[in-house]
């Protein structure tokens, strides 16, 4: 696959550049860091997040109005330098503590945890949270050992609301955890991904699709000969129903991401089923949206995201929210 790049080292960076100059007034870069931040500064927790770059608008996406204040970018793939999040910790309003979000996978849990520790050691009283909605990665009883995908832009909405709310720090994480555990994610890949390099991440012969694959082409839990779109979300549908427990009377909201390389004409038939097979159940829809919020490079497929809601939850997530690429 052709990328359209310059040298692959300065890819990250230049994006960061390209991005901001297109929105000075809203964000500035962290000089010397791959970083970027808001520039209106609030008094307030603030949410700081991070990550590999490659899946984008998640990260760079995820800091604006209602969402991030900040976040720290690795290179495609790669987990944030420690430094970087604890310089981009140290640029946010941090007065009244900073919630660390990002995807539960192993690199980003080291470092935003040993970065927690560092900032402590500065006065700065931070906690973690890391998002693990995907349901094929461990069984619902170890729901923390799930990795983190598309749910973590559900989550960031109920956590930049939390937050402008102004919730203490304790409290707010309370809430995010909660949103943490009602976020259920399944996906189905139709075609692999690719690496910067041109190289695929994974062997998907044409014709054929994976339920769960993980967005670095780790396995899934289910191979068949490509079927109709309706036969493909009635599939994903009962696997996140199964896990989720969510069941008649149950009021949910509903993001149907779109990976790199589906289109939007495909991921509104796919949605169309969504609602009407939901509606059917008796399971209230209280919003279903379709987008793009974390698009693995190159890859075909997308994935389904429910957010069970509650009296608490539900002001939280209808709260106002904006950047350029959320």
């Amino acid at each position: 696959m052709n990328k359209i790049i310059n040298e692959p080292e300065q890819m990250v960076q230049e994006m960061i550049e390209g991005y901001i100059a297109t929105c000075p007034g809203m964000f500035e870069s962290l000089p010397q860091y791959k970083g970027i931040l808001m520039k209106q500064k609030k008094d307030k927790v603030s949410i700081v997040t991070g990550g590999g770059s490659g899946n984008e608008p998640w990260i760079i996406g995820y800091v604006g109005e209602g969402l991030a204040d900040g976040a720290a970018l690795g290179n495609v793939y790669i987990a944030p330098p420690s430094r970087a999040i604890l310089n981009v910790t140290k640029a946010v309003s941090h007065d009244r503590g900073v919630i660390y979000i990002a995807t539960n996978h192993a690199g980003d849990v080291l470092n935003f945890e040993l970065v927690g520790e560092l900032a402590e050691l500065e006065g700065i009283k931070t906690r973690c949270v890391f998002v693990a909605d995907d349901i094929t990665s461990a069984p619902r009883e170890q729901q923390g050992e799930r990795r983190g995908v598309a749910g973590v832009a559900m989550v960031m909405k109920i956590a930049g609301a939390a937050c402008d709310a102004g919730l203490e720090l304790d409290e707010a994480v309370r809430v995010i955890q909660k949103a943490n555990r009602n976020t259920f994610t399944f996906s189905v890949t139709t075609s692999p991904g690719y690496l910067p390099s041109g190289k695929a991440m994974c062997e998907l012969p044409d014709g054929f699709i994976e339920y769960g694959m993980g967005f670095n082409g780790e396995p899934g839990v289910l191979r068949t000969e490509l079927k109709p779109a309706d036969e493909i979300a009635d599939t994903m549908l009962k696997y996140l129903l199964d896990d989720s427990g969510i069941t008649r009377g149950d009021e949910i909201a509903v993001m149907v991401n779109g990976f790199g390389f589906t289109s939007l004409l495909e991921l509104s038939i796919v949605s169309r089923r969504v609602a009407e097979s939901l509606k059917e159940k008796g399971v209230i829809l209280h919003d279903i949206f379709v987008d793009t919020l974390f698009g693995p490079q190159g890859t075909g497929g997308f994935s389904i995201s429910m957010l069970k809601l509650d009296g608490e939850l539900k002001p939280y997530y209808d709260a106002p929210a904006y950047s350029p690429f959320f």
